[in-house]
């Protein structure tokens, strides 16, 4: 019925107004229209002829320009005109009913953007942002200066990113660096230990040998005097 309804009302084709649009000078995206146009609003999108919801409807939108627009959005459309003229005087979208909700769209893009610190955006924000506005340019508004602010805000993010991955290599670069000169250390020290132990070898391993050759000498030479003789010999 949405479409039916967009196509009925907002084209020119070669008949004039109210000939349908073309399928490849336009491509919607329904679901992001039903994200930004509020619920109760929905009959009008669709031509209902409930009077009553749409009094209801109307009495809850403030006239911004030639656009009736929810009120908690209605100061940014009015600063977006402002700055940057009627971004959707170019818009594919001739309907009221579905050219606001895209109007609304960009309006909440901007109070986001407001709403949030730069330490705090995100990829999924980004993401989100990037393609409300790519809604907004397939109708054909005037989003550029939205966009380019976009694409600033990317490439700060990785510059961001860019320069903590650096800081956390150089962290890590600097940790192993103070791991393998602490190992060095140690091995010094073990080094130094094993030369002190090598010497200390040498040295016991020669004062051995010599108290061998002194404890031979001496059992040899007693051994021999009391080999052949009475062991009381001289003590009488």
């Amino acid at each position: 019925m949405v479409m039916k309804h967009l196509v009925s009302q907002c084209g020119h084709g070669d008949g004039g107004i109210g000939s349908p649009i073309r399928p490849q000078n336009l491509v919607i995206d329904v679901p992001f229209l039903r994200r930004v146009y509020p619920s109760d609003d929905i009959p009008n999108m669709t031509g209902s002829s409930g009077g009553g919801a749409a009094s209801a409807a109307d009495t809850k939108r403030v006239k911004v320009g030639s656009y009736s627009v929810t009120p908690s959005l209605s100061m940014t459309l009015q600063a977006i005109i402002n700055k940057h003229g009627d971004i959707a005087k170019d818009c594919q979208l001739e309907s009221d009913y579905m050219r606001t909700p895209v109007l609304e769209g960009i309006c909440k893009v901007v109070q986001d953007l407001q709403n949030i610190q730069f330490r705090e955006l995100k990829q999924h924000h980004l993401k989100s942002f990037y393609s409300a506005v790519k809604d907004a340019e397939r109708v054909n508004l005037n989003v550029n200066w939205l966009h380019q602010r976009l694409d600033e805000l990317v490439h700060a993010v990785n510059s961001i990113n860019l320069k903590d991955s650096k800081r956390r290599r150089t962290q890590s670069l600097e940790s192993i660096k103070k791991a393998l000169d602490s190992k060095r250390v140690e091995m010094e020290e073990i080094q130094t230990k094993i030369q002190k132990l090598e010497v200390q070898l040498a040295s016991e391993t020669l004062e051995e040998e010599i108290l061998n050759i002194t404890v031979t000498d001496i059992t040899t030479s007693n051994s021999e005097f009391f080999k052949h003789k009475c062991l009381t010999d001289g003590l009488l």
